[in-house]
């Protein structure tokens, strides 16, 4: 009897040491861009847009899949979740994520708003990316979107900025690039 409470206890054990190493292991491969993130309740992109009205101006962390990034810059993404789309853009431009991060999860920390942008700069944006959501062609009208902007992103399997990133970014010192 004592042999087998002794292997349960051991086995009960393993468990919580690998479920808390997983943990671990999985935080650790998150790359932090801008400040760091500090709330510690995660919504998705989906239940973040079907409760806009009472999230608006929040600080609020939001996890997706990152669909489209600013090819210039990386002054902008674009992060979805289940069909649903929130535009990202990083506060007082002060810091970039990687031209490549398409694909990745991420999770943002800022606030939403709903916005109205101008056909022809709907257009501009889905004509600025490969394989658009919406094609330019199917833009008519203004368009509501939801933005966020944020003040902490941390990309799942992240890197640093390249070498070729940075230099762009430095040859445009101040601009403000929207698209």
């Amino acid at each position: 009897m004592r042999a087998v409470h002794a292997i349960s206890v051991i086995i009960v054990f393993s468990l919580i040491i690998g479920c808390s190493s997983e943990q671990v292991d999985e935080e650790s491969t998150w790359y932090n861009y801008g400040t760091s993130i500090t709330e510690a309740d995660v919504i998705k992109v989906s239940y973040a847009i079907e409760n806009i009205d009472d999230l608006t101006e929040t600080p609020v962390v939001i996890e997706g899949t990152i669909s489209q990034v600013c090819q210039t810059r990386g002054c902008w993404m674009v992060v979805e979740d289940e069909g649903q789309i929130i535009r990202v853009r990083f506060a007082d431009y002060s810091f970039f994520v990687p031209w490549e991060s398409s694909g990745k999860t991420v999770r943002m920390q800022g606030t939403l708003q709903r916005d109205t942008v101008s056909e022809e700069t709907a257009r501009q944006w889905a004509e600025g990316v490969t394989d658009p959501v919406i094609k330019p062609e199917d833009i008519h009208g203004d368009q509501e979107i939801v933005m966020m902007m944020a003040t902490a992103v941390s990309i799942k399997d992240g890197t640093p900025l390249s070498d070729e990133q940075m230099a762009v970014i430095g040859e445009n010192g101040d601009h403000e690039h929207t698209h």
